[in-house]
């Protein structure tokens, strides 16, 4: 058999775990994080990057749910405020009109030169140039997305050294449902002109980012199809409880004969932070893994137990291609502790719809 020669049945189980976990509807190629200057917060991603739009969309939202407010004052300047204060108040409403009228190069002029930013999940942005790449790629991506930001506090904590702490909220303008979040930024006064040399964003402890975070799975809905010379491999994935989980049902058919079938629910994980799958195969296997991303590529890190109680893993490796194709590679593959060989790269299409049938009216000829 063409890819799969080398597994078993118990192992193929494994295979079609991966297979079948893979993770926007026919989802744009992944987005890059929106690094913001004053807490300004791009949507919650997996270790990897979610775009703000199609992210939040999928938490279902509707138009005018949530007011867009473009404000980055909580009140109006006083003159009870040192003229450094005003200063770095007056600093937060121009990056907010900055970045709802998408200008990613006047955004960057808010930061230093070696300016740093940290996302929620943890990835680092270093640099005036590179923060300005990713606001591009974001607002290329996510066209029409606002923010409004509200200052809690700002404290002095040496001369020329000010730490701002706030929350930010982004809202898409195709209904998706607002986010908000923590910051926490480091000024510093260059030249007489206070910048932003640090920003760390934080999400709320209460936050549910369940749908949100699997959207970056959704392009998996649907059916897609594997086939080899006698082996093909069906998957249907549709949303569940309240689009909270994807649902994955798989069938490997041999020879035109079925020789397995399983479901697999991907869902995030509030606790470690990472999507997770859970399988279940018909012969009475089960696995479970972590996704971790990397752009394009997805990888996909199972542990199980096959049905006959060996031990199994493997890493699959997924890469998007377009909205109609991806690729898909096992390796580390180990059961019952002896390495296996990787699987070659195997090439998944989404299946066609089937073809309507119109109605049909008989004819009837006439004498």
């Amino acid at each position: 058999m063409r890819r799969i020669a080398f597994l078993t049945i118990s192992t193929l189980a494994l295979a079609a775990f991966c297979f079948a976990a893979g993770e926007k509807d026919v989802v744009p190629k992944p987005t890059t994080p929106k690094p913001t200057v004053q807490g300004s917060t791009p949507p919650a991603t997996n270790t990897a990057v979610k775009p703000v739009a199609r992210s939040l969309d999928a938490a279902g939202a509707k138009p005018n749910e949530v007011e867009v407010k473009q404000q980055a004052l909580p009140r109006p300047l006083s003159t009870d405020l040192s003229a450094d204060e005003v200063a770095i108040r007056l600093t937060g409403k121009s990056f907010v009109k900055a970045y709802c009228d998408a200008d990613a190069k006047t955004i960057a002029a808010h930061f230093t030169p070696d300016a740093e930013y940290i996302d929620e999940q943890g990835n680092v942005y270093q640099g005036r140039a590179e923060i300005e790449a990713a606001l591009t790629v974001c607002f290329d991506e996510n066209v029409g997305c606002q923010i409004a930001m509200n200052i809690d506090s700002i404290r002095f904590i040496s001369p020329g050294v000010a730490v701002e702490d706030g929350t930010t909220t982004i809202t898409p303008t195709d209904g998706g449902e607002s986010v908000s979040s923590r910051y926490t930024t480091v000024h510093v006064k260059s030249d007489g002109k206070w910048l932003a040399a640090s920003v760390r964003d934080h999400a709320p402890k209460d936050r549910r980012q369940h749908r949100a975070q699997l959207a970056q799975l959704g392009w998996l809905k649907g059916e897609w199809v594997d086939e080899g010379d006698d082996c093909i491999v069906i998957f249907s994935c549709e949303s569940i409880d309240n689009d909270n989980f994807l649902l994955r049902k798989f069938t490997i058919q041999i020879d035109g004969q079925e020789a397995m079938s399983g479901t697999q629910r991907i869902g995030w994980d509030p606790l470690t932070g990472k999507l997770r799958t859970w399988i279940f195969d018909s012969e009475g296997g089960h696995s479970d893994g972590v996704w971790h991303r990397d752009e394009d590529r997805w990888a996909l890190k199972c542990t199980g137990v096959t049905a006959d109680g060996q031990t199994a893993s493997g890493t699959s490796i997924y890469t998007f291609i377009d909205e109609h194709t991806m690729t898909w590679q096992l390796v580390d593959h180990e059961v019952a502790g002896v390495q296996q060989e990787d699987s070659d790269v195997v090439t998944i299409v989404r299946r066609a719809p089937s073809p309507e049938t119109a109605d049909e009216t008989p004819v009837t000829e006439k004498n």
